[in-house]
């Protein structure tokens, strides 16, 4: 995967240096020529005794007149138009744009792979990275104009078309996502002698390239025929550039991420590729000319648009006050960095604080916020693990009665209903169907002994529902967010009036300490959404049913990457307020 997001990376700095801003798609024209020669080698290489039959390849011909192959050659189209806004804008900015991409793949692969793929459904929370995304895209075309409301001049207005130009650029390069539906499709129609004698990693492959191949040749001669037909002319230097581009930088990210995805099937490799853009920033530092008039802003929407990509590539696996964290030390980030130029143009005057006092009053609200934290999941972390308990004896309980018949086994499938309950209705509906069991069983002549262990289960069967009853206590929560909330607001919208380290460490403490304040209250939902969580599952070849247990996964690449993402965010606003008030 680090071999593909080099390769992907060295694009933009190959534009730059094969001036493909004067001839955008014959550049882009001679990269898919590269890209098809490298492909189709490698193909007839690994695949060409297995796929080159007759009766397959009329099988690829005959599914080449389709909508999704005509999208995703529509997708070859992504580098030209690249190439083309970097007459308009400078190819750093360009770069880091083009990386939202894979924003947009989401979103047409929860379209196209509806209930196969990862993405199954597009949650409240991946809308709200979405615009977190799209304000770091907001961040970046700033730093271009130097403003984020300068756009009244010449060279607004170029960048202004640049920026819709790239906009359309990564609407294509989403359309990827149909040249997986296409190899998905084919792979799903190839003969059954074929898919029973070969694994399925290899046919997954093989079916991809053959994707890839065509879509290759045929957006090269699109591209080549939409530069002519502009008057595009390209110099010799430029072909080879290109060619060499295509051969071993398109080529390889292609090949790299595949095999990648076939070596591991941990999904959280590909979060690597946003590093894309970071590699790209690198090598136009390196081997060409950039141009930026806010590189705070440059810095600061890079930052979002990758975050954001990560969090929604890992939206599976990563707890809700994680997500709630990267978001909230990105934008206090963002406030505290910005805010001696904007708050003194707000409509009310004197935000800086008294400098004895600060400390003062800030403590004595984060203090009550804490209190009423502690008080809150004091009583919630305890209460999950009694339900757990108590639900994992009364199904045990109320089997071994089954099995002596004084009871309906149906009682433990209502035990179980009452475990994946998730609105009050469905508790109340499961526990009534429960307790009619119980009067079934007591209504009969058992033995005084049967009675008692009969009594007993019921007991705990109204012991469970009573704390199941117990959901959000809002009134804890809208106290919760108002004391946190004023904890929050009296950190970013004041400072003591310090320069220098001083103010440096102030800042610091300003961006970090109401990051933490927002995890902590988001983190009373993921306590409740365990709480909610099932304590009863099948499982295979097994009688009965076994013991959830909670967050059973091997998470460690995750939680690694997740953890890379705040210390990240943390050291690059670290070195950007050290620049505003040290250096």
């Amino acid at each position: 995967m680090l071999l593909s997001v080099i390769g992907f990376s060295l694009v933009p700095v190959l534009i730059a240096n094969g001036n493909g801003a004067d001839n955008p798609f014959l550049f882009a024209a001679v990269l898919r020529v590269g890209v098809t020669i490298a492909l189709s080698v490698l193909f007839i290489a690994l695949f060409g005794r297995i796929l080159f039959r007759k009766s397959v390849l009329k099988l690829i011909w005959l599914n080449i007149p389709t909508w999704s192959m005509l999208f995703a050659i529509i997708n070859q189209f992504e580098y030209g138009l690249l190439a083309f806004s970097t007459r308009y804008i400078d190819i750093s900015v360009a770069a880091i744009l083009f990386e939202t991409w894979p924003i947009l793949l989401i979103l047409m692969t929860a379209l196209l792979f509806r209930g196969e793929g990862r993405y199954r459904k597009i949650t409240l929370g991946v809308i709200l990275l979405l615009l977190v995304g799209f304000l770091g895209f907001a961040f970046v075309a700033a730093s271009e104009t130097g403003g984020l409301g300068v756009w009244n001049n010449a060279a607004s207005l170029d960048t202004l078309i640049g920026i819709v130009i790239l906009v359309i650029a990564v609407f294509v390069a989403g359309l990827s996502a149909f040249a997986f539906r296409w190899a998905a499709d084919l792979r799903e129609s190839l003969p059954p002698d074929l898919i029973n004698n070969r694994d399925s990693d290899s046919l997954d492959i093989a079916c991809v390239l053959v994707a890839n191949c065509i879509t290759s040749f045929a957006g090269a001669g699109l591209s080549a025929a939409v530069g002519l037909a502009s008057g595009e002319t390209i110099s010799t230097d430029a072909i080879a550039i290109a060619m060499l581009g295509g051969v071993f930088a398109l080529a390889l990210g292609n090949i790299s991420w595949r095999a990648a995805n076939v070596v591991t099937n941990n999904l959280g490799i590909n979060a690597l590729a946003y590093a894309i853009p970071i590699f790209s920033l690198i090598w136009l530092f390196l081997f060409a000319e950039v141009n930026i008039a806010k590189v705070g802003y440059l810095i600061i929407g890079t930052v979002a648009i990758i975050s954001t990509n990560l969090l929604i590539n890992f939206e599976a696996e990563v707890r809700y006050g994680f997500k709630a964290l990267v978001l909230a030390l990105w934008a206090c980030g963002a406030f505290v960095y910005l805010r001696d130029d904007f708050l003194p143009l707000l409509p009310f005057d004197g935000w800086l604080w008294p400098r004895e006092t600060y400390l003062g009053a800030l403590g004595l609200s984060a203090t009550i916020f804490i209190l009423l934290l502690t008080f809150r999941v004091a009583r919630l972390a305890p209460r999950t693990q009694d339900e757990d308990n108590r639900i994992f004896a009364l199904h045990r309980t109320l089997e071994l009665l089954a099995r002596r018949n004084l009871i309906d086994a149906a009682a433990s499938e209502h035990v179980r209903s009452i475990d994946s309950a998730l609105t009050p209705g469905e508790l109340q509906t499961a526990y009534t169907q429960a307790k009619l069991c119980f009067a079934q069983a007591a209504a009969a002549n058992h033995p005084v002994a049967d009675q008692r262990l009969i009594a007993n289960a019921e007991t705990q069967l109204n012991m469970v529902v009573h704390s199941r009853q117990q959901g959000v206590d809002f009134g804890e929560l809208f106290s919760l967010i108002v004391f946190g909330g004023a904890t929050v607001l009296l950190a970013l919208l004041s400072r003591p009036e310090v320069s220098g380290w001083t103010a440096f460490i102030y800042e610091i403490f300003s961006v970090l300490f109401p990051a933490v304040i927002v995890f902590l209250i988001v983190n009373v939902w993921d306590l409740h959404r365990d709480r909610a969580g099932l304590v009863l599952a099948a499982q295979p070849g097994a009688d009965g049913y076994g013991v959830i247990f909670r967050d059973p996964r091997n998470r460690r690449f995750e939680r690694g990457v997740s953890t890379v993402i705040g210390l990240g965010i943390t050291v690059t606003y670290a070195a950007l307020l050290w620049y505003k008030w040290v250096a």
